[in-house]
């Protein structure tokens, strides 16, 4: 009966310590970082087709939209 006494006790001192110091511990303000010198970059490259008519032909060429590059020649289409 003693044993199961000082078990209850000592739970209860264990769970008192821990909740006091939650409880006192101090409270911080979450603030949004913005800065103008931070930009998103993006993880991948974009890429699209762009497309002209030259003597009744289209033709197809690929354009890198994140480098503002083309890739490749222009490729004839059927």
């Amino acid at each position: 009966m003693k044993i199961r006494r000082k078990k209850i006790v000592i739970v209860l001192m264990a769970a008192c310590v821990s909740v006091s110091g939650l409880l006192a511990a101090p409270a911080y303000e979450a603030q949004a970082m913005a800065s103008e010198t931070e930009a998103v970059m993006p993880m991948a490259y974009a890429y699209i087709w762009k497309y002209k008519i030259e003597n009744g032909v289209t033709y197809k060429r690929l354009y890198n939209q994140s480098t503002k590059r083309w890739v490749g020649n222009w490729i004839r289409c059927k």
